[in-house]
């Protein structure tokens, strides 16, 4: 192959011995040799400066932009471009930056600057700069079907190389470009300056995130395919959070230390599993334990084709979903508010389900929420989220004859341009988790019952309205005028495999269901709710998530997930009340027929001196389900669930 053979060429003359060929010019001898296009310098017009580099400028030659790469005129210079020339033009990949020919500086202005070579290469021009600065300007743009067409180019350009013998030694954001949505690999150079680049501390540095552990712990460690590999791995990771690795931290030698006894960045919310499970690989310290290119660029593949045939299967659903809306508008089951109406729009948030946004409803002059769904990103599952806003917006039709204010209710519809938003009361407080973060040392023990007290007022509510939350967490809870509210009350009940999702891409183990966690098919009930509930409790008591500091991290979910179903649970917090502390033991019991109903909680919070007042009158419920209470038979159990309710269609 023409290629391997000029690596052996090039790499026969001696790392020591670069610049000793035979041959005055060896650049002219590689124009002649391989009859390199020529251009006129006078042929190019409207020069403008790059930004990523004193030796680049932009030129036009008609309606074609280039890049102009000027290089010194040493020995060892002449001898890197002309070895980068020769990987260029013996490549032809879309996704490799294109080496169009040369040009010549001659006469007066060759005078004048004699360190540059008269030779300036001609390259293709990539209009959105390095992928670092593409990332920087437009990420907020991106939906993962982008993402992964960015790694997808990446990954077949990289592995394209590898087919041609070529190792590229030194991949990382800035020699990596983007023109129109598409990858341009760049940087080329010898593999033994390489070499000499990465032992050069200020170069290392600068690349510390990229570089295969190996070489940041082995100095004369070699650099081979998998070391490539292992880079790809860290740009995966960057494609996805649009920051460079560890960009908060000094590239120094302690973090090359680090990288190298194993630190590596954190997922980012959202990301496929598939997909960080593949970047986990690449940069794993073993370079034997990494996958090659080809099995990159294939997991890449099915990935992205996934996404687009989600995609797809969105669009149909969305025709459905916005003839469902329209026939409730017309009907007039549901108040529309005019999107005009929504005036000083500021975002909350973004979650796997939906985009929140603040805004005054200028026909009241109070603040409300509305949430304009976005595509979700737990692609293995393919099922839309434009199901999820039916569904809720259905939970909150059932509801509305009966409304408690224990919960956040719907207010109606508006449409945008081309979106139908759910409209919501707006809460100040937050959410409890960020609630009890700032607030947890004024709280005292009268309103942390209280908060506990009007979440179970609120959840017996629903219960008695036979609606199922099955996502109870401290993220799903407002508080508005220091009062606890529940929200988001049906969106995980849109069917199983979206609850599955919702365990591992939303990080809320500690409060589902055990039987659940080791049996995804098992039922949710109302004693699941109530589990959820007394962790809850547990973390209204102590002001942090539950196992915030148990040393469990998103790696160890499976462990987390074993210690739970063998009854792993929270030590109470010194000074917990008697009865708080007893009443949420008995909700989290890992037996589900041995957690109290709801009417029960409710019996022990009145003895705590808090009695049921929602708003409306909201009766106890008594024996509505299986939310506990040892004494209920099969043949309750089989008419709760015919009374529970999914609504799905």
């Amino acid at each position: 192959m023409l290629v391997l053979k000029k690596l052996k060429r090039w790499n026969s003359r001696g790392k020591n011995n670069i610049g000793n060929i035979n041959c005055n010019d060896p650049l002219e001898n590689f124009i002649n040799e391989n009859k390199i296009k020529c251009y006129k310098y006078s042929e190019f017009k409207h020069f403008k400066p790059m930004d990523r580099g004193d030796n680049l400028v932009r030129g036009n030659v008609n309606d074609d932009c280039f890049v102009l790469k000027s290089f010194s005129n040493d020995d060892k210079t002449i001898n890197k471009v002309v070895y980068e020339l020769e990987m260029l033009h013996a490549v032809d990949h879309e996704n490799i930056l294109r080496f169009y020919g040369i040009t010549r500086i001659e006469g007066d202005m060759q005078k004048r600057i004699p360190q540059i070579n008269k030779h300036i290469l001609v390259l293709e021009y990539a209009d959105s700069g390095t992928l670092n600065t593409y990332l920087n300007k437009h990420f907020n743009e991106l939906k993962w079907n982008d993402k992964l067409s960015l790694a997808f180019q990446l990954a077949s350009a990289v592995s394209y190389l590898h087919d041609s013998g070529i190792i590229h030694c030194d991949l990382h954001a800035n020699n990596i470009l983007v023109h129109q949505k598409c990858i341009k690999l760049a940087g080329f150079g010898l593999p033994s300056e390489a070499s000499n680049e990465t032992s050069n501390p200020l170069h290392l540095f600068d690349v510390i995130p990229y570089m295969d552990p190996k070489r940041l712990e082995i100095a004369n460690y070699d650099l081979d395919k998998r070391s490539d590999v292992y880079s790809v791995g860290a740009l995966l990771w960057q494609i996805s959070s649009g920051r460079k690795p560890f960009h908060a931290e000094n590239y120094d030698i302690s973090l090359s230390s680090a990288i190298y006894q194993g630190k590596r960045e954190d997922d980012i919310d959202g990301t496929p599993i598939v997909y960080s499970n593949l970047y986990k690989e690449c940069w794993n310290y073993e370079p034997d334990k990494r996958p090659d290119m080809k099995e990159v660029v294939s997991i890449i593949r099915s990935v992205l084709v996934e996404t687009q045939s989600t995609i797809n299967i969105q669009e149909e659903i969305k025709d459905d979903a916005t003839e469902w809306v329209e026939d409730i508008l017309e009907n007039e089951k549901v108040e529309f508010i005019s999107f005009k109406d929504l005036k000083d729009p500021v975002s909350l948030g973004e979650g796997g389900f939906g985009r929140t946004i603040k805004a005054i409803w200028s026909r009241t002059g109070n603040y409300v929420v509305y949430k304009r769904l976005i595509n979700t990103t737990a692609i293995k599952y393919k099922y839309n989220t434009c199901e999820a806003f039916i569904h809720e917006l259905k939970i909150n039709l059932h509801l509305m004859p009966n409304y408690s204010d224990r919960i956040i209710r719907c207010l109606g519809i508006s449409k945008d341009d081309k979106d139908y938003l759910l409209i919501t009361q707006y809460a100040d407080g937050g959410d409890l988790r960020n609630y009890l973060k700032n607030n947890f040392k004024k709280l005292t023990w009268d309103d942390k019952k209280k908060l506990a007290f009007q979440i179970a007022d609120g959840l017996n509510y629903l219960h008695k309205e036979n609606v199922l939350h099955r996502d109870l967490h401290s993220k799903n809870i407002v508080i508005h005028e220091n009062n606890a509210k529940i929200i988001d009350f049906g969106i995980s009940k849109i069917q199983d495999q979206k609850s599955e999702a919702s365990i591992y891409d939303r990080g809320i183990i500690a409060y589902v269901e055990p039987k659940r966690l080791s049996n995804i098919n098992f039922l949710h009930t109302t004693a699941s709710d109530i589990y959820s509930f007394g962790v809850l409790m547990w973390e209204i008591s102590s002001g942090h998530p539950p196992f915030k500091n148990s040393g469990y991290n998103r790696s160890d979910e499976d462990a987390l997930i074993y210690a739970i179903n063998n009854g792993l649970r929270e030590k109470p917090i010194p000074g917990t009340p008697k009865e708080y502390e007893e009443l949420y033991k008995k909700c989290w019991d890992q037996e589900p027929n041995q957690r109290p109903m709801m009417s029960k909680i409710l019996e022990e919070f009145a003895k705590m001196g808090f009695g049921v007042n929602s708003g409306k009158t909201i009766e106890l419920t008594e024996d509505v389900g299986d939310g506990g209470g040892s004494d209920c038979d099969d043949d309750d159990d089989d008419d709760l669930y015919s009374k529970l309710i999914v609504l799905i269609g």
